[in-house]
């Protein structure tokens, strides 16, 4: 049984994924139909969909390996919010930036770190 924090945490990861995406603005229909398109076992109703955006469900691992590949992350991230990185925990603000910076241009990534370099 998962704690009702680790259900709002998973929630948490999967609209921020989602988000970076670029899939957060579509309805939960339309989320159930893609992911189904793509998980080879079982379909999710909208419902399911619902609960896993609103805290209230955690899916299944076989559902979240799905959800991780479609959304180009990683399962581990997903379900725990975990980052494989050696010793060191990335948190999910620190994850976000990260795609954020991935997404940037190659001239708006140096000027950014050009900024950040001026300490």
């Amino acid at each position: 049984m998962h704690t009702e924090q680790e259900k709002t945490d998973f929630s948490l990861r999967l609209r921020t994924a989602l988000q970076l995406a670029g899939l957060a603005s579509l309805s939960n229909a339309n989320l159930a139909n893609r992911f189904n398109l793509r998980h080879p076992n079982q379909p999710v109703s909208t419902q399911a969909v619902h609960y896993w955006l609103v805290g209230r469900s955690i899916p299944t691992q076989d559902k979240i390996e799905t959800l991780a590949k479609w959304l180009n992350t990683s399962a581990d991230w997903l379900r725990y919010g975990r980052v494989d990185t050696g010793e060191m925990r990335i948190t999910d603000e620190e994850m976000l930036l990260l795609k954020s910076f991935r997404q940037l241009s190659p001239v708006k990534r140096q000027a950014l770190m050009v900024l950040l370099k001026q300490e």
